[in-house]
């Protein structure tokens, strides 16, 4: 690299064969370093080309800030082969950080020094694209199957349930960077001991309200680190390598193809098609390769002479992006949304006039104010002005809605009270003159709506339990949780809305999942957003993920936009997104807890079924009851003082479900039924009570003996810190029997004999484990030996006994790599027969 823009690369194989690239900017960080006091490289002298990791951001991440305070969208991509820098450049090693830390800590350096009359906004979401599976790093769960792309017509693709945190100062987003990249999915080749197999995407939204202006800029800055663009000589890749290499690659080819397709549409060549489809990487990157974002490519190269090949294919990837346009825009809005004119026209306008007197607001052309929106109807509320007070008033069963909380009857409005008419109008409420002042009318942007709406129906952070009590951190993940119920706040109320006009007789109210649920052991479950379906007319219920309702909302609003055409609405039963199939629906958990077991003492209580709110939904009542291996009760002298006097004894008990009492889902609807189901200790499957239908308090009387031949310390500890967490399931009259799963697997619930067969099939899995494992090391031994053996040989001074030397050597080496390759087929063979064994009992188990 001659200069900061060109770069030259020569071919090692044909010398004077040289090619010539030109860019915007050109560094070379090869060679030609020191570290200063902080442990950062920097330039050796005033006479080196280095460009450290400051250089390159004061070249890129600026320009990348200074897009996002503009409004803009920007884009930052690394390409490359395995090991020459990607990584290094957006994430950055030890005291050397990458432009994906940098720019976030000077984003909320820059938001410090800015002026009180502006609010910022920043959310933190990080990713990464395995195998064409994507998962959250920011989540604790990894979701089989990876998390899915959809795509809005307004928003594009997108990935559904991503988690994106807000974040209120650079040491949060650390945070959050230090768990993604600890958990994101790295692998050693031959290029790089820690080499990235995924791609990585790393995206910033961030908003700033401007309080005196009534406006708002947004921008989303994605950072991608690509995964290397490999070839199996050089990384040395094979096996699970190869095959995800082939993978990345063919994803990284998708994105070449894209690029190309782009960049011949920017020289008005013919393109039939641009391939973002191809890939999940090219979907999620299809506005920042082609549409409204601003975009950089670094593209990572080696000097080194064997990755000339690699080196050329990068270059000339970097060539073809240089060619390709995007057409950016700045973001922006006006607070209050369309609302806002039509507010000052009806609120303003009265209290500066004086005028004592009424107009009505509502869809209908009639209306002195005219309202459009999802839930106004024609005439929808009448608004008074008389004696300086002004008051609204809503229509029949009209929705209206004043800082939060749902109105009935005539209300006298305030200066800055919140109004919602329908299901998401908002409208802000100015005063008379003499009533306002120089307030900050920017904060009541649409999300301050949602955020009182929420506070109104009991949900806050506090509830979730974002912040715990001992550090006063907030969780992230439940932050994340509470975003997403304000986001689904208003699409409810929209999808409750088009159910009612479409005569649908569906309520939908949404729910967190695990509110107040907690383990066996006593800590608290991940929370999640859900929706509770409940159909009017016929009671069923059902309940749905937020991927699922969003799906569903999309389909419902085709329908409505048919019905509002005046077209048929109707579509067959499988069709219509407002019907499911009825399933088994979870009412709640009860914990019973272990600890009298520990000293064989018995336990009777009535203990409660809480649901996902954390209130009552049923009382359990059951005794645990320490026994003989026949049946029979222990006495008091039975008991112990000590756990400990247990161990490596003996421990037969018996769980028995007496009855259910005071059941509310059976109060609801006398057709439904109600089920229970637990699984204790390491027992491989679920047991179930046998299903009760129609009745509200009814008897279970069903016991289970379990044991446990040699009482371990672990199942010990067990028994005196986890509870037995017993499942209420509720069951519909219209269930289908193929969703009823959990009935026909209790024709009986399994006996002492058959749980004695689970253990003890357990016991021989584990003996037959054991052994494999011994031949296996017996075998390693021996090939220690040979390998000592090779090492302790050293060759002849003598040159004509050189020749049987290296053919001993070679046949000692075979031998050696012989029975290593025996010893490992002989282990997996064993491991794939015991897999197969368990398997085959397993299937038995169910059936």
């Amino acid at each position: 690299m001659h200069s900061r823009t060109t770069t030259t690369i020569e071919d090692p194989k044909n010398p004077g064969h040289v090619k010539t690239f030109t860019f915007d900017l050109a560094y070379w960080s090869h060679n030609g370093f020191q570290k200063d006091k902080d442990g950062v490289l920097i330039s050796a002298d005033p006479t080196s080309k280095f460009a450290s990791q400051r250089d390159v951001f004061h070249d890129i991440g600026r320009g990348i800030l200074d897009c996002a305070w503009q409004g803009y969208n920007a884009t930052l991509l690394a390409y490359g082969q395995t090991g020459a820098g990607k990584s290094y450049s957006m994430i950055g090693f030890g005291a050397d950080k990458g432009i994906i830390p940098s720019v976030c800590e000077e984003l909320f350096r820059a938001i410090e020094k800015q002026e009180r009359n502006q609010e910022y906004q920043v959310t933190f979401s990080m990713l990464e694209i395995y195998n064409e599976q994507i998962r959250d790093l920011l989540s604790r769960t990894k979701k089989p199957g990876g998390l899915k792309v959809r795509e809005d017509q307004h928003l594009g693709f997108y990935v559904e349930g991503l988690k994106s945190v807000p974040c209120e100062n650079y040491a949060q987003i650390e945070k959050l960077m230090e768990q993604g990249t600890r958990i994101r999915t790295t692998a050693s080749t031959n290029m790089n001991a820690s080499s990235s197999r995924s791609h990585m995407v790393t995206t910033i939204r961030f908003k700033q309200v401007f309080l005196d202006r009534a406006l708002t800029k947004q921008s989303s800055i994605n950072l991608v680190d690509l995964a290397g663009s490999e070839r199996q000589k050089s990384s040395g890749s094979e096996g699970d390598r190869l095959r995800e290499g082939s993978r990345v690659n063919l994803s990284l080819t998708t994105l070449g193809n894209v690029i190309s397709a782009l960049a011949d549409a920017a020289l008005r060549k013919k393109v039939p098609h641009i391939p973002y489809r191809d890939s999940v990487l090219t979907k999620l990157l299809q506005s920042a390769l082609g549409g409204n974002s601003r975009t950089t490519l670094i593209a990572a190269i080696s000097p080194a002479d064997i990755c000339y090949e690699e080196t050329l294919s990068t270059l000339r990837y970097a060539e073809r992006a240089k060619k390709v346009r995007n057409k950016a825009v700045v973001n922006t809005c006006t607070l209050g949304r369309e609302s806002r004119a039509e507010n000052s026209r009806l609120l303003l306008g009265g209290g500066n006039s004086g005028v004592p007197g009424s107009c009505d607001a509502g869809q209908a052309a009639s209306n002195a104010i005219t309202l459009q929106g999802l839930g106004i109807s024609d005439k929808h509320a009448s608004f008074t002005n008389l004696d300086g007070k002004v008051t609204v008033t809503p229509y029949s069963k009209c929705k209206v809605v004043i800082n939060g909380v749902p109105i009935t009857t005539r209300t006298k409005l305030q200066h800055l009270d919140r109004i919602i008419l329908g299901s998401s109008s908002a409208y802000l409420y100015i005063g008379f003159p003499l009533e306002r002042s120089s307030e900050d009318l920017s904060r009541f942007d649409y999300d301050f709506f949602q955020l009182e709406r929420a506070a109104a129906e009991g949900v806050s952070v506090d509830k979730l339990g974002a912040v715990s009590s001992a550090d006063g951190q907030a969780d992230p993940s439940v932050l994340a949780v509470f975003q997403d119920y304000i986001k689904l706040m208003p699409l409810v109320a929209e999808a409750n809305q088009m159910s009612e006009e479409l005569k649908k007789g569906l309520e939908m109210e949404l729910k967190v999942k695990n509110l107040a649920s907690s383990d066996s052991r006593g800590y608290d479950l991940q929370k999640e957003v859900m929706v509770k379906v409940t159909n009017q007319r016929t009671h069923e219920v059902w309940i749905w993920s937020k991927a699922k309702f969003i799906n569903r909302k999309f389909l419902m609003e085709e329908l409505y936009q048919h019905f509002l055409d005046g077209e048929d609405s109707h579509v067959a039963q499988e069709d219509d997104p407002f019907w499911d199939p009825a399933e088994v629906i979870h009412l709640g958990s009860a914990h019973v807890w272990l600890q009298s077991l520990a000293y064989c003492m018995k336990f009777e209580d009535q203990v409660e079924f809480l649901n996902c709110d954390g209130l009552e939904e049923a009382v359990l009542h059951v005794h645990i009851t320490p026994c003989s291996p026949a049946g029979c009760a222990h006495s008091e002298e039975d008991v112990v003082i000590d756990p400990l006097e247990l161990l490596g004894k003996r421990i037969d008990f018996q769980i028995h479900l007496v009855r259910c009492l005071g059941i509310k889902w059976l109060k609801e609807d006398a057709k439904r039924g109600i089920q229970m189901g637990y699984r204790i200790y390491d027992l491989p499957i679920t047991l179930y009570t046998k299903p009760v239908w129609k009745t509200v308090n009814p008897q279970i009387e069903e016991t289970v003996q379990f044991a446990a031949f040699s009482a371990s310390q672990e199942f010990l500890n067990y028994l005196q810190t986890n509870a037995l967490v017993v499942d209420l399931w509720g069951l519909q009259a219209h269930t289908p029997s193929n969703i009823l799963k959990i009935t026909q697997r209790t024709a009986g619930v399994p006996s002492a004999r058959e749980i004695h067969q689970m253990y003890t099939q357990q016991a021989s899995c584990d003996r037959e484990f054991a052994k494999a494992l011994k031949v296996f090391y017996q075998s390693m031994n021996m090939a220690r030996g040979h390998f000592l053996r090779l090492r302790q040989c050293k060759p002849p001074e003598d040159d004509q006994m050189l020749r049987p030397f290296i053919h001993q050597q070679s046949q000692m080496l075979k031998d050696f790599g012989d029975l290593l390759e025996s010893s490992l087929w002989k282990l997996k063979n064993d491991i794939a027969l015991i897999v197969k064994k368990k398997r085959e009992y397993l299937l038995h188990v169910r059936q």
